[in-house]
């Protein structure tokens, strides 16, 4: 099994504090920082753009794994890779040209990745698991606050893991994943981590911690 790393969503984090909460992430050895791309088009939500990106790689050397829900990614991808992003992932149902946007993404060196949202399909990436480095799995409904863990997406991993096989792919989670959700999904078959609400809720710390001794990973 790949080896589990952790990815913070920073749409989570406190606006007015992050800069000291992030140094604490770095403190705790995180792995990656999520950074949530949103247009209010794709998803309801607004929220980092090229920008932001841009800032938060002038001040930690965390990796910045760049989410993207947003329509056309396509017109976006060059100030995000700009920006600094190291890892991309972009949306299968936001885009009439996956394929291009991965090669673009890979030939400015950036690692590069699919999403999947719940109801979509795993079937729907099958041709293109020789160009992407990570399968995002969303385990909720991408952009929306207070959402339950969705339990049948514990089904859809085994089977990206499955699809996957021995190519070099990290199968990440993102949506209310804890140390409970954590658990089932390392179980399925993901290794990488993206926890927003339950890492930022009181003591970041002591819940990065918590989630590094469940999922085995070494500080």
């Amino acid at each position: 099994m790949r080896t589990a790393k952790l990815s913070p969503s920073l749409f989570a984090a406190n606006i007015f504090d992050m800069k000291n909460q992030i140094k604490i992430l770095q403190n705790n050895h995180v792995d990656l920082l999520h950074v949530d791309v949103m247009d209010g088009n794709f998803v309801s939500r607004m929220a980092f753009g090229a920008d932001h990106i841009r800032m938060l790689k002038e001040n930690t050397d965390i990796p910045l794994d760049v989410h993207m829900m947003v329509i056309n990614p396509e017109k976006h991808l060059e100030a995000v890779i700009a920006a600094g992003a190291d890892i991309i992932t972009i949306h299968q149902e936001a885009t009439n040209c996956l394929y291009h946007c991965l090669q673009t993404i890979k030939k400015a060196g950036r690692k590069a990745g699919v999403v999947l949202s719940p109801a979509t399909h795993p079937a729907n990436i099958e041709y293109v698991l020789d160009v992407v480095d990570m399968i995002l799995i969303m385990t909720v409904n991408p952009g929306e606050g207070g959402q339950k863990f969705l339990p049948d997406m514990l089904n859809k991993i085994r089977q990206v893991h499955a699809m996957a096989k021995d190519r070099d792919i990290d199968i990440e989670v993102d949506g209310s994943i804890d140390d409970k959700t954590a658990v089932l999904c390392r179980n399925a078959g993901a290794n990488v981590f993206v926890s927003g609400g339950y890492i930022f809720n009181n003591d970041i710390g002591q819940h990065v911690i918590k989630l590094q001794q469940v999922l085995n990973i070494k500080r």
